[in-house]
C-alpha cells in the first residue's frame, strides 16, 4: 500500500478542504459533542470542526501513521486536550457508543467494504448520534 506524504499533501489538500468546509457548513452542533473526524488526514478541517465543538471532545482518526503525526502537530498546539488522534484502518472503529458524530470528508470512497464501514459507524454513535 502507498504511504501517503503528509506534508506534501498538507501543502495540496485546498480541494479537500474546500468540499469538507461545505459539509462543515451543513453541520449544526451544541458546541458540547463527542466527535469522530474519520479520515482526518493532516488535521485541516479537524481544526475547524473543533472550533464548532469548543466544549467537546474529538477524536482523529486516519491509517496513515505519518498524517495523524503532521495532523498532532498542526491540532496540539491549539486544542490542547480536546484532540486524540488514534490511529485506525476503516472500517475498524473501537470507540461502541462514545460518538455524538461521526464527520468525514474525501474517505469513505477509499474502505472497499461500505456495509461494514457504516456498521462501524453505526456502533461508534452514542444514541441520538449522527
Amino acid at each position: 500500500m502507498t504511504e501517503w506524504n503528509a506534508t506534501s499533501y498538507h501543502k495540496v489538500s485546498a480541494p479537500q478542504t474546500s468540499w469538507g468546509q461545505k459539509v462543515l457548513n451543513r453541520l449544526h452542533v451544541s458546541g458540547n459533542e463527542r466527535a469522530i473526524d474519520a479520515g482526518c488526514g493532516s488535521g485541516r478541517l479537524t481544526g475547524e470542526l473543533m472550533e464548532r465543538i469548543p466544549n467537546g471532545r474529538l477524536v482523529a482518526i486516519d491509517r496513515p501513521w505519518n498524517m495523524l503525526m503532521t495532523a498532532r502537530a498542526n491540532l496540539r498546539p491549539a486544542l490542547g486536550s480536546r484532540v486524540s488522534v488514534v490511529q485506525v484502518s476503516l472500517p475498524d472503529l473501537p470507540f461502541a457508543g462514545w460518538a455524538d458524530l461521526v464527520f468525514s470528508t474525501a474517505t469513505f470512497h477509499w474502505v472497499k467494504d461500505h456495509p461494514a464501514l457504516f456498521a462501524g459507524i453505526f456502533k461508534t454513535l452514542r444514541s441520538g448520534g449522527r
